[in-house]
């Protein structure tokens, strides 16, 4: 029977995209998955906002292609996402080689 002191406890916790910036700082991957995702998120709603703006007002409103501009918002989103998600894959592989190494020299 094994006691509580003797199991050595380690810590599996997962780290998030904000945390995985606090340790090792901005780097082109880590942004490149805040940018991606946040902008992936924001873009589908102001998107959403100028075509229905376009509906009321029309397609051209002040000198500004309302109707264009939110379509081109929308088709923005998936390849925003899709480079936010890559680029969030990019950095928990660089932890996982990280962790392994090590564990190699332990």
């Amino acid at each position: 029977m094994t006691t509580a002191s003797s199991v050595a406890k380690k810590n599996r916790t997962q780290r998030g995209l904000v945390e995985q910036i606090r340790v090792c700082g901005w780097t082109w991957k880590s942004g490149g998955a805040a940018c991606g995702l946040g902008f992936g998120i924001i873009c589908p709603l102001v998107g959403s906002i100028l075509t229905a703006i376009a509906r009321f007002t029309g397609p051209e409103w002040h000198g500004l292609h309302l109707q264009r501009d939110g379509t081109v918002l929308l088709f923005l989103t998936i390849p925003l996402l899709i480079f936010g998600a890559h680029c969030l894959d990019l950095v928990d592989r660089q932890d996982r080689e990280a962790r392994t190494r090590r564990l190699k020299l332990d």
